[in-house]
């Protein structure tokens, strides 16, 4: 019997790897900035049975973690986007075409409501997809907040930014200032799209959002939002019991 301690669930993202024991999933998500130092403090553990990866980054992560069970004698298992799985239909004619993260978001918030929903996720790209009823209907994929930022900078002359996230909503008076709230508007923007898309086709639903960048949608809380750790590992965390625990 496999014990909930010995599964490790790993987020290989394009900036940053997050993972988690699977009896800890509720608790905070460790990060690392590499995979390489993610291995190192997984050699510490010594107890570690199974690895369960999502993986957007490159091709290298798969490699390098393959070699590394191998010697270990631990047991890898590579979640990739699925056609069905879990009562859920993924829309796309090739499902090899959307990335991991997506799907195991769906497959988390579809285990967190039983209404029709729409999953947002606030990374280095933000991503929205909607579900009713069991089938994913489609999405959108938007530049994330600081790839807003630099996309302003690089590509006009007289426009820059520092490095600040604004803790509050308002409107600038400083060119610094009116690119941060320009930014945080169109974050949001993508939140009230979403409710304004789901309110033209349900009475009722729930927005779900997770990411490194959910906080940016705090204010959504109010509204009856579901803010999550990480939705990637809470989807993980579904094909870990479902494979293992069941």
């Amino acid at each position: 019997m496999v014990c909930e301690n010995q599964v490790l669930l790993v987020d290989a993202g394009n900036t940053r790897v997050k993972y988690v024991t699977l009896d800890k999933l509720n608790g905070n998500v460790a990060v690392c900035d590499n995979l390489t130092a993610l291995l190192n403090k997984v050699s510490l553990l010594g107890n570690i049975h199974h690895i369960f990866l999502a993986n957007v980054a490159s091709d290298e992560n798969e490699a390098l973690l393959h070699q590394f069970c191998a010697a270990n004698h631990i047991q890898l298992h590579i979640i990739v986007t699925e056609k069905q799985q879990f009562g859920l239909l993924n829309s796309y004619a090739q499902v090899d075409k959307m990335g991991v993260d997506r799907w195991l978001a769906m497959i988390a918030a579809h285990e967190m409501t039983e209404q029709a929903f729409a999953v947002i996720d606030i990374g280095t790209a933000i991503t929205c997809d909607f579900v009713a009823n069991g089938q994913h209907l489609g999405g959108w994929i938007t530049p994330g907040y600081q790839l807003m930022k630099e996309s302003l900078v690089k590509n006009t002359a007289r426009v820059f930014a520092d490095d600040r996230i604004p803790e509050d909503f308002s409107v600038g008076q400083s060119t610094q200032d009116c690119v941060s709230f320009g930014c945080q508007a169109a974050v949001r923007g993508v939140y009230l799209s979403a409710v304004d898309y789901l309110s033209s086709k349900q009475t009722d639903f729930s927005i779900i959002i997770g990411g490194g960048g959910k906080n940016m949608l705090a204010f959504a809380q109010f509204n009856g939002s579901i803010l999550v750790a990480n939705l990637v590992v809470h989807g993980l965390a579904r094909y870990a019991r479902s494979l293992l625990l069941t």
